[in-house]
């Protein structure tokens, strides 16, 4: 199985295959497969082996399938204890002289969002195991040419040599696919500095600053701890690692990439702070500028403001000189009252006095018509006896007295009843109705 089609890789990793790939005496051999124990046949036979599990839970399925592969159980408690999920990450490194444990981050941008997921690497003598989630990148060209990579080992070295070898080749990969994540973060740089040209820059702009900025140190710190592990490989110390001098020159050399990385993160990080500054001097213009228009509002609305406070005023003025007026016609219309008043008073004694002058009159005119009811009723009688007392033309004797009695009693009630239905017919008597209306109509003027 000496390679694979790009085609089957691309499939093996999106169907999240672990891979194994081992170098024996009949040659080179590779398996993917779901199943650490699928592999267990191809470890037991080789010389040197590279097995690389994807898992779904590192924390939960890490130690089970280390101790499966032969390894202890506290090396990867010590790897486990220093390996988090997210945007912060401790590097590690533990030598336990038959056994040694690595922990490498694995990098991953989206937008400005990093996140760091831990690759655990665990060697012992002639095999390498890599356990990741599957979250993690693809390693398409470590995969498809392991075989090769093992065919194309020195022969004339150590296991071990071949050990520190196989385990640069993966450092390297997984730095390449890390280092690939600074250019997502360069390209989501284009679109900052777009807006940082347009006349249009809103506070948007620097919160895309400030997360460009935090992504940035993210990466950055992922890429000091891995200096800092591979820093400890350098040396060779370890009884698993080669001290050979041209297997110690890839490591350092993989070190001078990673501060050439970390060179180029700072440089970045740099731009970026004065992006920040830029960003927080055209802001802090805009703002002035905005300030300035609000002020030239605010003393446009000062002086409408104080406009409408001189009209209130003249308003104010003008309501003042109403009230003034007002009051004075106030002041014209109690004296008018007062003088209706005064004289109503005097139509109420004017009318009291006529009220009294018709009752005297209405008294008088009924005197006058009782005094001529009683002159009528005495004056024919008299005319009577007057006429009878002429001795010449009528004689009377003793014996005419009684019918000349009754003729001069009669005559008087006659007249005196002709002259009062008379008197009574023209209205010359006042009426009793119309004389106590003016006797009471007085009394109530004089209690007024």
């Amino acid at each position: 199985m000496a390679g694979l089609p790009i085609k089957d890789d691309i499939l093996s990793e999106e169907k999240n295959f672990s891979y194994c790939a081992t170098l024996s005496e009949i040659g080179t051999q590779s398996k993917r497969s779901s199943h650490l124990e699928d592999f267990f046949p191809l470890m037991n036979q080789a010389s040197i082996a590279w097995v690389d599990i994807k898992v779904d839970d590192l924390q939960k399925e890490a130690t089970g399938i280390a101790i499966k592969a032969g390894f202890s159980n506290e090396i990867v408690k010590q790897l486990l204890t220093r390996s988090t999920e997210g945007s912060q990450f401790h590097g590690g490194y533990f030598d336990f002289d038959t056994e040694m444990g690595l922990l490498f981050p694995v990098i991953r941008v989206i937008g400005f969002n990093v996140t760091i997921s831990p690759l655990l690497v665990l060697l012992k003598n002639g095999l390498i195991l890599t356990i990741r989630n599957r979250e993690t990148h693809i390693y398409r060209n470590l995969h498809r040419y392991a075989e090769t990579y093992f065919r194309r080992l020195p022969q004339d070295l150590e296991v071990v040599d071949w050990l520190t070898l196989v385990l640069i080749r993966i450092i390297d990969e997984n730095n390449e696919r890390n280092f690939d994540q600074l250019q997502k973060i360069d390209e989501g740089s284009e679109d900052l500095t777009k807006n940082l040209r347009s006349d249009n820059c809103t506070r948007d702009v620097g919160d895309q600053i400030v997360h460009m900025k935090q992504a940035v140190v993210s990466y950055f710190s992922g890429l000091w701890e891995t200096l800092d592990t591979i820093n400890s490989l350098r040396n060779g110390d370890a009884d698993l690692m080669s001290c050979e001098a041209q297997v110690l020159d890839k490591t350092s050399l993989m070190v001078r990439e990673v501060r050439d990385q970390l060179s180029l993160v700072e440089h970045l990080s740099e731009i970026l702070a004065s992006s920040l500054e830029c960003f927080q001097s055209i802001f802090n213009n805009q703002l002035q500028e905005k300030n300035n228009l609000l002020q030239d509002r605010n003393n446009l609305l000062q002086e409408k403001n104080n406009q409408l406070a001189d009209l209130n005023n003249t308003l104010q003025e003008r309501n003042n000189l109403l009230q003034e007026r007002n009051n004075q016609l106030q002041e014209y219309s109690n004296q008018l009252a007062e003088k209706n008043n005064h004289l109503q008073l005097t139509n109420n004694q004017l009318t009291s006095v006529n009220n009294r002058i018709s009752v005297l009159n209405n008294k008088l005119t009924l005197l006058g018509g009782f005094l001529a009811i009683i002159a009528a009723g005495f004056v024919v009688p008299n005319t009577i006896a007057t006429m009878l007392s002429q001795t010449n033309i009528f004689q009377f004797s003793p014996a005419d007295m009684g019918w000349y009695l009754a003729l001069i009693f009669i005559s008087t009630i006659i007249a005196t009843l002709v002259v009062w239905i008379w008197v009574k017919k023209k209205g010359l008597l006042p009426k009793k109705e119309e004389g106590e209306s003016l006797i009471i109509e007085s009394g109530n003027q004089r209690d007024a």
